[in-house]
This record gives structure tokens, sequence and C-alpha cells, in this order.
């Protein structure tokens, strides 16, 4: 798993049971494997690059990842049944029907000489749907004690199950923004929203952000990073606000939308995850914003919940079942997505 924020690759080793039709599960081990500077620079820059790049990167970060898979195997003395690969994604415009995540199945499954499963999305796009949020099967299928899941990633999505059928949307821009904020203040991400708080609110940087029309949409409804950068990230670099003040506004702007998606439900768990569950001032502001139960899990969980996901999805993959809500992406019907490749 490769996010947005481009921190780094996500590695979990997961295993799944299932009796009587209720699935456990168990992340028995997990690390995160940072980027270093080169593969930050292409990644970040493979959108504006020919097409004869992004089949050369496509092979080569393949490679990469099956490198990082082989080396994780060996440190745990671990051998999968599978891999499954989210990859990362270079395109997502489901409204012109395609999307691609970089790392190419079959790569990685002739270095690592495992089963893979990826292009978890196309198939979905296919069907009408908007390739996201996929996570919402696994929230429905794993965690289904609480009444929302959210996660907190580049970009924020949440799944609920209202009355029969399990929702979800992207619901704004999250540590795309705030880290991009960081930055220029030294500081890889804003750790535990402390430079944040020595900022305040603005107001008209925090309407100008929740006047995009991406909130008039209604779900199903998904964010690409092009579009986080050509809308959102521009009014924050056009802004003369101090960049303690646009930290803190994008904040309070992150739980306003939040709570926008949720406010007319009864209050209920709201279980966070992915990096933002660490950002102490955000979990604050979310829970004052909603009124909600916040269910902040165990690290191993904040962190590796969406890779725990993919594995799961990988998983329902291979035994041909779906993997797809149609509920939640807008798709024509449910599907069992994702391209299997053997070594």
């Amino acid at each position: 798993m490769s996010g947005s924020s481009l921190d780094g690759v996500d590695l979990a080793y997961c295993t799944f049971q299932r009796e009587k039709e209720k699935w456990s599960y168990q992340i028995v081990h997990a690390d995160t494997i940072p980027f270093g500077e080169e593969w930050k620079v292409i990644l970040s820059g493979l959108p504006l690059k020919s097409a004869v790049e992004l089949i050369k990167y496509d092979m080569s970060f393949g490679i990469f990842l099956a490198g990082l898979a082989n080396n994780f195997m060996d440190k745990y003395k671990v051998e999968p049944g599978l891999i499954a690969s989210h990859g990362h994604t270079i395109f997502h415009e489901p409204d012109k029907g395609y999307t691609f995540q970089l790392g190419h199945g079959q790569t990685i499954a002739l270095f690592t000489g495992l089963k893979t499963v990826n292009d978890f999305r196309i198939k979905d796009i296919q069907l009408g749907g908007q390739g996201a949020p996929l996570v919402p099967v696994g929230d429905e299928l794993l965690f289904p004690e609480f009444d929302f899941c959210l996660n907190i990633g580049g970009i924020a999505n949440i799944s609920y199950h209202p009355e029969g059928e399990r929702l979800a949307l992207d619901v704004c821009p999250a540590n795309q923004l705030l880290n991009h904020l960081s930055r220029q203040l030294g500081k890889a991400f804003d750790e535990n929203g402390r430079l944040a708080q020595l900022g305040k609110l603005k107001p008209a940087l925090f309407e100008q952000l929740n006047a995009d029309t991406f909130f008039q949409l209604k779900p199903p409804k998904s964010l690409s990073n092009q579009y986080v950068q050509s809308s959102f990230t521009k009014i924050l670099d056009n802004s003369n606000a101090s960049l303690e003040d646009k930290l803190y506004t994008v904040v309070k702007h992150i739980a306003f939308q939040v709570n926008q998606v949720i406010k007319g439900f009864p209050k209920g768990k709201l279980l966070i995850t992915g990096g933002g569950a660490h950002n102490q001032f955000l979990i604050n502001a979310i829970a004052m914003e909603t009124k909600m139960e916040i269910i902040t899990p165990d690290n191993k969980l904040i962190d590796f919940k969406e890779a725990l996901i993919f594995a799961f999805m990988g998983i329902l993959r291979d035994l041909g079942e779906i993997n797809c809500l149609a509920s939640a992406t807008g798709a024509a019907s449910d599907s069992c997505g994702g391209v299997i490749y053997r070594p």
C-alpha cells in the first residue's frame, strides 16, 4: 500500500479466518518503508511525464515493491499465500473512465515467486463506479461493530451503514494539505498538530475551502490527487495567511467536513485510523465538531488498516467473492475486482 501523502510503502502480513460467515483477522507483522528522495520526486512528477516514462516506472516500481516484499518476508520468516498490492495512484479520473496505480502485478509476481493480485479499481470504474473508496467491504465484514469508519490519509474517506447497505465517500483532502504546509516549515508532518495549535482560524480561507464544488456533489464521490493540487493546494498557496494559521484552518476544515457527512445520524462510535489519527489536535477537533464517541485503536491498526483491507480484498478476489460494494462506489453492481498474476 502506498498513499498520496508519499510517506512510504506499508507492508502487512495478515491472516484471516471465517467461521459461520463471520470474518476475523490478525495483523501479524507490519512495517512502513519510507520513500527515498528519488522515488518521491519520481512519483510526484509522473502525472506530467510521457507514456514511455509511465510504462518504464510501472515496471521499475513493481521491481522495487517486489524487493521490499522479499526483504519483509526474509525479515519475518513468513511465506504468504498471496500478495495483494494496491500500488501507487498516478491517475484517478473515474468520470473520464480511467484510473492507474503504478507497480505492475506481473513484475511483482515474477520477482517474489508469489501469486499477486493488483489493479483493484478499474473493474468498478468500468461498471460506472468511482473505483473508490474500496475499503468499505473491509469495514462491513471486519469492523461491523463501529457506526462510522473514518480513515485520515492524504485524503480522508468514511464509510457507514445507515439502513441496509454500506455507504462511503471521500470526505476532503487531509494529510496532503497538512503535510504540504508542514514541509514549508521544515517538517515532514505536523506532529500532534503542534504547529497548527500556534495558529488561529482564518474565516475567509475556511469559507473558501468549504466552498469548493466537490462538497456540493452527492455521494458516492471520490477525490483525485490532481484535483486536490489544482484546487485546494492552490487556494492555500494563494492565501497570505501565516503557515500556522493555514494549518489551524485546514484542521478545522477537515473536522467541519467530517461532521457535514455524519451530522444527520444518531450519535455513535466513530473509528479513526490512518496517519491523521496520530494528530491529537485534529482528533480533538473532530470530537468537538461531531460529538461522536471517538475510537482510536492501537498503532498497528491505525497505521495498517488500509493495508489489512487490501490484503482482505486480495483474499476475496482469490475466492471469487464480492470485494467491491456498488453502494459505496456508485457502480451498476457489486463486483469482484482485481487482476491475478502468477509467477
